[in-house]
């Protein structure tokens, strides 16, 4: 299981730039949260949605942004469109991950669980941090960015003047680009074909997944094992370091009492000396010895 901590701190946000060569500010978490259901509300209209030109559909696109941006930043309609291609790869990506980490099946986990595991595999597979999980909950529930959990049939999300937008208006789903109509729209060939790739290796990876586990057991087991036996071998130094320690010991007693016998049978020779054969000199030497020893 892919594990990591996320703070709670606001999102940050990943910057696409509007014009080559030239970096526009970043896109704020607002800015995307009104760039997807324009975007969707314009993609998904029945009336118009197959017959516009894409010219047609980028301008209504920058003109349903423009009208409800509150941010004080000017986009122009190359800046969404690249900001939009941005948004769409990475939450493709990571309803991939998902997928993967919901074919695991783990019982007892949340689903806050399921995306923080999701956003520990994206990074592992992707290099970078996921960055758009504020998009993500608005697309999730799409067709073509439905994990393999999803619902087949979802409403776009709306902003919150959506239920202001038709007024005036022809008064159909098509009639505004920020409606909360419930359209359904055909997954598209990627990611039908991703499902299907996604469906086929969820086995592979739950097997992958349990056979790491196995393996991170044997590696702790014999690691433990190792520790084991060190601390065993540091037992038996220390008990023959103890067992020579004691026999130096003994060495040093045993070497004490001989030079203490030594230093006996010397006293004991001078003190049963005859002096009557020796000069003066000799003989008050021996006395004054034997009288020191008297002394003690």
């Amino acid at each position: 299981m892919y594990w990591t901590e996320f703070s709670d701190s606001p999102p940050e946000v990943e910057n696409a730039s509007s014009t080559k060569g030239k970096r526009g500010a970043n896109f704020s978490v607002e800015e995307d949260q009104l760039l997807v259901p324009a975007w969707l509300n314009t993609s998904v209209d029945p009336v118009s949605s197959n017959e516009q030109t894409q010219a047609t559909f980028r301008q209504k696109v920058w003109e349903y942004f423009t009208q409800y941006n509150k941010s004080g930043n000017t986009r122009t309609i190359t800046s969404l469109l690249s900001r939009w291609g941005l948004i769409s790869e990475r939450t493709n990506k990571f309803a991939g991950c998902m997928a993967k980490v919901n074919a695991l099946h783990k019982s007892g986990i949340t689903e806050q669980d399921q995306i923080i595991n999701a956003k520990a595999l994206f990074l592992k597979i992707h290099q970078k941090p996921f960055l758009l999980e504020h998009c993500w909950l608005m697309l999730k529930d799409q067709p073509k960015f439905a994990n393999l959990n999803g619902r087949s049939r979802a409403s776009v999300p709306p902003t919150p003047e959506s239920t202001s937008i038709g007024e005036g208006g022809e008064g159909d789903c098509g009639s505004g680009l920020g409606d909360g109509c419930n359209l359904e729209r055909p997954i598209g060939k990627k990611a039908e074909k991703a499902n299907r790739k996604n469906k086929a290796t969820g086995k592979d990876v739950g097997e992958y997944m349990t056979k790491k586990m196995k393996f991170i057991d044997e590696v702790t087991r014999l690691e433990e094992e190792k520790m084991l036996i060190e601390r065993e071998k540091l037992t038996i130094e220390k008990e023959r370091s103890e067992e020579k320690l004691k026999i130096e010991k003994e060495k040093v007693m045993i070497e004490k009492k001989k030079f203490q016998m030594q230093y006996m049978l010397e006293e004991e020779r001078i003190m049963m000396k005859d002096t009557s054969g020796l000069t003066g000199i000799q003989k008050a030497f021996y006395e004054q010895l034997q009288e020191e020893i008297m002394a003690k």
